[in-house]
């Protein structure tokens, strides 16, 4: 049988085991600085926009204040033409509502709920005379800035379930906005 020296052998797997730790180590820095150099060249060419929910938020915050605007409209003395279009165009923006709501939930999108009361509050101070001109007046420039929203999010978007939802609702919002106007020349 052959003798070994244990002290030779020894030294054979602590060089052995050098070896191994040093590459087990040389590998993991290399895997780190790839995945740095990945992680910052992301960040610095790329800057994720999500357009769809900036737009969307916009037009939110038009939709909830034409729904309260058009619900104060009910609760004024107004004639009965006006009541009906404040009534049908909450029954509109609430429709509209739940489709945005539907599709900004598939693609998890949250939509803050921002309400804007200047317009309420100017509603609210106004007489019955003038109640008319300035709810005719403010819906108009809601419905028209809705209209620039969807027109803005069915250029900038890729999605077809947007481009589509912006295409159908503009047509919608078109229409009030004719009955608006009707209203608004016949009155003058």
């Amino acid at each position: 049988m052959r003798k070994t020296n244990p002290k030779r052998t020894l030294h054979f797997y602590f060089f052995l085991c050098s070896i191994t730790l040093l590459t087990v180590t040389s590998c993991v820095f290399t895997n780190n600085q790839k995945e740095e150099s990945i992680f910052t060249s992301m960040n610095n060419t790329t800057k994720y926009e999500n357009i769809e929910a900036e737009v969307l938020a916009k037009f939110n915050q038009r939709n909830a204040n034409l729904i309260k605007i058009s619900t104060k409209a009910k609760e004024k003395e107004i004639p009965f033409r006006i009541k009906c279009l404040a009534d049908s165009l909450i029954e509109e923006q609430n429709t509209i509502n739940e489709v945005i709501n539907q599709i900004t939930t598939e693609k998890l999108i949250i939509i803050p709920n921002i309400h804007l009361q200047r317009n309420i509050t100017e509603i609210d101070k106004t007489k019955t005379e003038n109640f008319k001109k300035i709810y005719l007046e403010t819906v108009t420039a809601i419905l028209t800035n809705q209209i620039q929203d969807l027109t803005v999010l069915s250029e900038a978007t890729k999605d077809a379930d947007f481009k589509i939802l912006a295409l159908q609702t503009i047509v919608k919002l078109n229409t009030s906005l004719d009955r608006v106007n009707q209203i608004k020349t016949s009155q003058t």
